[in-house]
């Protein structure tokens, strides 16, 4: 749990996006097999809410993954769109238009890294802004 919150505070003092009319990718952590956005994952996405409203006029899409560890193919799926839904229903409410969001669900098969063990990193929804976002 600490590991995601340094990971998405890191993300916050760095800056969730950039001032060029392309934004930079967003990565929102979740604890294993949860789709439960934690404390600092909120503040992440109220600041990338905001960076969106101040910028705004983007395509968005929010990718969701799962770790190989958490979640078997067909699982992983299910839990990396729940993820992807629940970052959307998110920043829906907190002044994105929903119809400039998209989501995909990549379950396990596009990890961050490959690791033997769990890893915190490929537990995420990453969200990219503009034209050609997204894989």
């Amino acid at each position: 749990m600490r590991f995601i919150a340094a990971l998405a505070v890191a993300a916050v003092i760095a800056g969730p996006v950039s001032a060029a009319p392309q934004m930079s990718p967003v990565m929102v952590y979740f604890e294993a097999k949860s789709d439960v956005l934690i404390a600092s994952a909120q503040e992440l996405l109220d600041a990338t809410a905001a960076q969106y409203r101040q910028h705004g006029a983007q395509q968005v899409i929010l990718a969701g993954h799962a770790d190989p560890h958490e979640a078997g193919a067909a699982y992983g799926v299910g839990l990396s769109q729940r993820r992807a839904n629940v970052v959307r229903d998110y920043l829906a409410g907190h002044g994105v238009p929903a119809g400039a969001m998209t989501t995909q669900a990549f379950g396990t098969s596009r990890p961050a890294v490959e690791d033997p063990e769990p890893n915190p990193v490929n537990r995420r929804v990453e969200i990219t802004f503009g034209p050609g976002s997204g894989w």
